[in-house]
């Protein structure tokens, strides 16, 4: 039977490997990269140094992380691979470590990916752990609570709990999988019911600055960077923003803007058949159909603009009939 990631075995060739996510890596990422890391300790007998930027990690995201250590010095590679970015641009100022390997590949979940290395495994799944449950088992990688930990984590941080993304047969195998070791309950409560004082209060501005279109079909929100300084915001209090907004009865399409650095992150949702993924591309950014973002150095007057031209021709592209009813 032929083997589906064995030019994953192409790393043996290689005496310096580094695994590399994306800017601001959210909990896929994180847990992907600690993955990889131990996956080809434990089969291949090799050392593997990962990187992502980022200004600070998230205190809920530093227990995924273990005892690896994320950005050390950096060295020359033979080999780089991408994890759960969709190009090169998003992987910040550790993109020439990429560059620069003799060996480069991808693994990833994005529909908006254009890489075309040599190790390549691009699939349109809930999310990056779930392509590496499918590399784990064709290498009888056995699990075990760290390793499950990580892969749920990384499931249901992107599937904002099995509601968004494009979810298939494998992630509720992995699911499955997972919670022999580990209790559900225990991962929900840790991520979606944790919010703080302050992430609610972001989420009532965020409804006090929020814009309905097209009957209540299209959601537009921003918080301004003076409003964030006042306030004293975190980027820890957006992170479930969006998906609240989107969850408002009738919205079909969401954007919510709020500052990142000197620029603004435009976090955007769609319920199906709608598509905001390829809005992000156009954009630079990158996504999922459901799910997608981007960052821009415009205000938020002119992305909310901009927007609601891209979400009115996306409503306009597709017929009503289009859409499927659940029963």
């Amino acid at each position: 039977m032929q083997k589906k990631y064995k030019d994953l075995k192409k790393l043996k060739n290689a005496n310096s490997i580094c695994l590399i996510a994306h800017i601001d890596p959210d909990v896929d990422a994180l847990s992907s990269l600690v993955l990889m890391k131990d996956f080809i300790k434990e089969k291949f007998n090799k050392h593997a140094d990962i990187f992502a930027e980022c200004e600070t990690l998230q205190d809920s995201y530093l227990p995924i992380l273990d005892d690896a250590i994320l950005n050390p010095e950096i060295r020359e590679y033979d080999a780089a691979i991408i994890i759960d970015c969709p190009n090169v641009e998003r992987l910040g100022k550790y993109a020439e470590l990429y560059k620069k390997a003799k060996i480069k590949g991808v693994i990833d979940h994005h529909a908006t990916n254009n890489l075309n290395p040599e190790i390549k495994f691009v699939e349109i799944v809930s999310s990056t752990c779930e392509i590496l449950y499918s590399i784990f088992n064709e290498y009888n990688y056995k699990l075990n609570k760290k390793i499950s930990s990580r892969l749920y984590s990384g499931l249901i941080t992107d599937t904002n709990n099995f509601s968004v993304g494009a979810m298939t047969k494998t992630s509720f195998e992995l699911a499955s999988a997972c919670i022999k070791y580990i209790n559900p309950h225990d991962y929900y409560n840790y991520f979606f019911l944790n919010s703080t004082l302050k992430s609610k209060r972001a989420f009532a501005l965020s409804i006090d600055n929020s814009k309905t279109y097209e009957g209540g079909r299209i959601i537009i929100s921003h918080i301004s960077k003076s409003e964030a300084d006042n306030l004293e915001f975190d980027q820890d209090d957006y992170t479930s923003i969006s998906n609240q907004l989107a969850g408002t009865q009738g919205c079909e399409l969401m954007c919510f803007i709020y500052p990142k650095s000197d620029s603004y992150y435009v976090s955007m949702r769609a319920r199906e058949p709608y598509d905001v993924a390829q809005i992000a591309k156009k954009h630079g950014g990158g996504g999922h159909v459901g799910a997608a973002a981007y960052l821009s150095s415009a205000n938020t007057k002119t992305i909310e603009s901009a927007i609601l031209k891209e979400f009115k021709l996306e409503l306009n592209s597709k017929k009503e009939g289009e859409r499927k009813s659940i029963f």
